[in-house]
Formats: structure tokens, sequence, C-alpha cells
């Protein structure tokens, strides 16, 4: 990913997630034409082969437009619509241009299919879903809604009847949803939280208490710092667990959205000390980052979820230091491809 074609993005979605959009969006306007102006960019399909009308990038290649996409606050699931993309176009399905989003089901008795707490799936068109061994494209519309807690006209938890109302299937390999979610979400919680700290920083800079910028007076400053220091160790946590071919390694990937959710906890109420009141009005932009923020740690891989994952990998090479369970699983590598 050159910086050339990452910039562009960024320009574009500065133009096109306007803060009045964004809040209007997360208040139940409709997103449909946001989504097309995105798609009508290209950068959906970058993951794509280049023999299938893609630009056959990998995801290491495409993180920095992950980060855009979060930094910019794009409130439908763009990262999600990459890779979902990225798999249905070798299984045969070349469609339309819709939304996805990516969720793994719970079966229940009577053989309903069971997503929870899925980010953007309200103004996704289709959710591509992870049922045992295969993947299921289940249409959004087909399935009875439970609004989300944090957005509740942007996300939602989804029960579809069964399996039979899937619009296409294929085998799911090696590929997981929580696995893909867990890097695309660290990724997009990263760029949110570069904003967060932007917001911060600004805002600390123009208002004045007893005829100075609060960013003057040291307690701010260390605050300021610590967001910054949260924010860019999120921003390394996430560039590891997108640093794959195309599918992210499990244990890197729990390992970024762990980290991702920690800073995100600190940093959301660090930033909404720094605003003081004006933080949580619906007239300013923070509270759509914060909530976004808080939406994704309770999404896919949870922090006690992922914290297990880790521990019981751990815990299964008995004799294996911690260091050395860092060093041998939890370091990226791009030897192999599976593109």
């Amino acid at each position: 990913m050159t910086d050339a074609i990452s910039d562009e993005f960024e320009r574009a979605l500065a133009g096109l997630c306007t803060d009045e959009r964004l809040r209007a969006i997360e208040a139940g306007a409709d997103a449909d034409g946001l989504w097309k102006a995105i798609d009508a960019l290209g950068f959906t399909d970058a993951l794509v082969r280049e023999s299938q009308g893609g630009a056959g990038l990998t995801l290491d290649d495409a993180f920095p437009l992950l980060l855009a996409a979060g930094n910019a606050g794009l409130s439908l699931p763009f990262g999600e619509t990459m890779l979902a993309r990225a798999l249905l176009g070798p299984a045969g399905w070349h469609a339309d241009r819709a939304c996805i989003a990516v969720a793994a089901a719970r079966v229940t008795d009577d053989g309903a299919m069971v997503c929870t707490n899925v980010s953007g799936a309200r103004l996704a068109r289709y959710v591509l879903v992870e049922a045992g061994d295969e993947w299921l494209l289940l249409p959004v519309g087909a399935a009875e809604h439970t609004p989300g807690a944090f957005r509740p006209y942007a996300s939602a938890s989804l029960r579809w009847t069964g399996a039979a109302q899937a619009v296409f299937r294929f085998p799911r390999a090696n590929a997981s949803a929580e696995a893909i979610c867990n890097a695309v979400h660290a990724a997009a919680m990263a760029g949110a939280l570069a904003r967060v700290l932007a917001l911060s920083v600004t805002y600390a800079s123009d208002r004045k208490q007893f005829g100075r910028a609060i960013g003057q007076f040291q307690a701010v400053q260390q605050e300021l710092a610590v967001l910054a220091e949260q924010a860019c160790s999120a921003a390394t946590a996430a560039r590891m667990g997108c640093s794959a071919p195309l599918l992210p390694d499990p244990l890197q990937a729990a390992t970024a959205k762990l980290r991702a959710c920690e800073a995100a906890a600190r940093a959301a109420a660090t930033a909404h000390a720094v605003h003081g009141a004006i933080g949580i009005t619906e007239e300013h932009v923070l509270g759509v980052f914060t909530n976004r923020l808080h939406e994704w740690r309770m999404t896919a891989g949870t922090e006690g979820r992922c914290a297990e994952m880790l521990g019981r990998a751990l815990l299964s090479q008995p004799g294996l230091t911690l260091h050395d369970f860092a060093r041998t699983r939890l370091t990226p590598t791009l030897l192999a491809s599976d593109h």
C-alpha cells in the first residue's frame, strides 16, 4: 500500500464522512448513499484477486485503509466487506456490490441461526456467517433484529430461522469469523483512537480557563500524554494483527484486539475527562467515536475472550515461557500465502 493510495482514501473519507453525516446515520438516517459513494472509490475490492477485478493486495498492505476508515468514523462495516468479498469471489459469488458484515453464529435447539452484537449489521445488506464448517451468506432483511446497546440504529443481534435462508454457502476451510473481526476491529479501533486523541488535543488547545488554554496545564498535558501512548500502542498491535497475506492469524488478531480494547477503555475515559460536559453532548462528535470504541469492545472477541484464548494457547505448551510464546507465536510473518 503506497502512501499515495492511502492518502487518496483519507481525502475521500474526509469529504464523505462529515460530522453531521456521521451523527445523522447514528441517529437512524439512511446510509445507502454513503455506502455507494465509498464503494465507488474501489477500495472495498482491495483484497480481491486481480483476476477477479480487485487490487490483489495483502491484508498487511490494506492495513492503512482499515486505519483510515476508523479514523474517519465510517459507520458501515468496511473492513468486514473487504475480507468477505475476498472470500466470496473465489467461491463464486459476484452478484452485487453489497455491504457485508461478518459474524459467527450460534445454532439454537430449533435450528435458528443467532449472531450477537454484530457491528454495523443494520447498515449492511448481508452477513457472512460462520456456521460449523460452512460460510453462509444471510440477508439482513430476513433476520429478526435486536438493536445494539451502543448504536441501536447501526448494529444489532440477528436471528434467522435457519440455514435455509442463506442466499449462498461455501466451505469455511481455515477461515475464522472471530479472527477476521478481531483483526479488522482492532485496526478500526486504532484509527478511532487516533481521532479521539486529535479531538482532545484540539479541544485542549482551544478551551481556555483562567486566561490560559487548558492544554497548558500540567495535569491536562499528562492526560493527553497517556491518551497518545494508548493510541500508539493500539496502532502497533493492530498492525501486528493484520500482518498476514489475507486471513489473520487467530492469536495475533486476539492480541491486537485485546490491546485495542484495553486502550479504548482508558482512552475514552481520558478523552471525556479532557472535554468535560461538552464531550457527551449530541453536538460534539467525540461521543460518536467513544460509543464506537465501546461497542467494538463488546463484539466478536471481547477482552475476556481474547485473554482466555491467549492464556489457553500458552498453557497448552508446557515448558514454554511467556517470552518464548510471544516470540514464536505472536511474531508476525508473511511467509505463507493464503490468498
